[in-house]
């Protein structure tokens, strides 16, 4: 009998598969595959230095408590978004190692950065406006502590901490970065404030942004959404992009060469982008091969934002370079082919 079961298992599997492959094999350059999802690569557009210096920029905080980091490092990105059309803040990694920075995309100069407290692990990043007063706020996700650290905007200091009750893995708000706080005040912004984060599983989690943060002790979860991608749950989604234009996510998923579009209402991928030999463009790529060394960070270009197709700066954990890319409509069934290889190492389970 459990021969049997296992017999039968194993073609259903294959059957699915070859569905799959089907739509690979009969879909036309012009078609979305599958499902409506659509397939592309890249084009390099420029390559930048991805490199925190401790001895360039202003280290905010000083102290006995406060992790001494002095070597000069690329950074294990963790979260990643432009603030303006030349400066991005990132989160760093790594017990003992972690930190959130301001730097220049075009001098790749840190500007100024905080050190974590060495039992904290940086995770995903975000900013988000205190309803009561509209202050514009960082918040960095923490991998297994349930913390949120709160960090004041101008100053870069630790202002609060909040509880939560998950893992860290991404965070992203729907903020528009370039707008200024009187913008977004007469717009009453704080009333449809959205703030979302993953946590490994198969889940999009909203969480609940609270009007006064000093008297918040917790945060709440008041949604989640499954993430989904060709009738397939996805686990790890890990680095979360917020697009204006489009109201959709970008994401990387955890140890492939994948990010998806995602749909936020319905949790459902929209786009699959290939990332495939971009890792490989790195300067020193012959002495960065490791398991660590996996895609993550996504910050959407300021100026080349559009809605369907827009331009992303991207990079990985200890990646020494980052990558301005262009989206590219795959016209290759065998690069449908390759995305969906990738993606099989990805998956959970069949969606029920």
């Amino acid at each position: 009998m459990v021969v049997v079961v296992t017999i039968v298992v194993v073609l259903l599997i294959v059957a699915s598969v070859l569905l799959i492959l089907h739509f690979v094999n009969n879909s036309s350059s012009n078609d979305k595959f599958p499902f409506g999802i659509g397939v592309y690569t890249y084009d390099v557009v420029h390559k930048y230095s991805h490199i925190h210096d401790p001895a360039i920029g202003e280290q905010v905080n000083v102290g006995s408590n406060v992790i001494p980091i002095n070597k000069v490092h690329a950074p294990f990105t963790q979260g990643l978004f432009f603030i303006d059309n030349d400066t991005l803040l990132e989160s760093s990694g790594l017990y003992g190692a972690s930190y959130i920075r301001e730097f220049s995309l075009s001098s790749g100069k840190t500007k100024r950065f905080n050190n974590l407290k060495s039992n904290l692990f940086a995770e995903g990043l975000a900013i988000v406006i205190e309803p009561m007063t509209y202050r514009k706020f960082i918040l960095t996700l923490t991998y297994k502590e349930k913390v949120i650290l709160v960090f004041d905007y101008n100053t870069m200091e630790l202002y609060h901490t909040f509880e939560h009750e998950l893992d860290g893995y991404g965070l992203t708000s729907n903020i528009d970065l370039l707008q200024s706080v009187e913008d977004l005040k007469e717009e009453n912004f704080a009333r449809y404030q959205k703030l979302w984060t993953t946590t490994g599983d198969n889940y999009l989690y909203e969480i609940e942004i609270p009007y006064e943060f000093s008297k918040t002790k917790k945060l709440s979860i008041s949604g989640k959404t499954p993430i989904t991608c060709a009738g397939f749950a996805i686990y790890h989604v890990n680095e979360l992009e917020y697009h204006v234009q489009a109201k959709t996510l970008y994401a990387n998923v955890f140890l492939t060469k994948l990010i998806l579009e995602i749909d936020i209402s319905k949790g459902a991928c929209l786009k699959i982008i290939n990332l495939s030999g971009l890792v490989e463009k790195c300067d020193n790529y012959e002495g960065m091969k490791n398991r660590e060394s996996v895609l993550n960070g996504i910050a959407i270009d300021p100026q080349n934002s559009k809605a369907d197709l827009p331009n992303l700066l991207v990079t990985g954990k200890i990646w020494p370079n980052m990558f301005q890319i262009r989206l590219v409509k795959s016209i290759s069934k065998l690069e449908a082919t390759a995305a969906l290889s990738e993606y099989f190492k990805s998956i959970g389970k069949k969606v029920p």
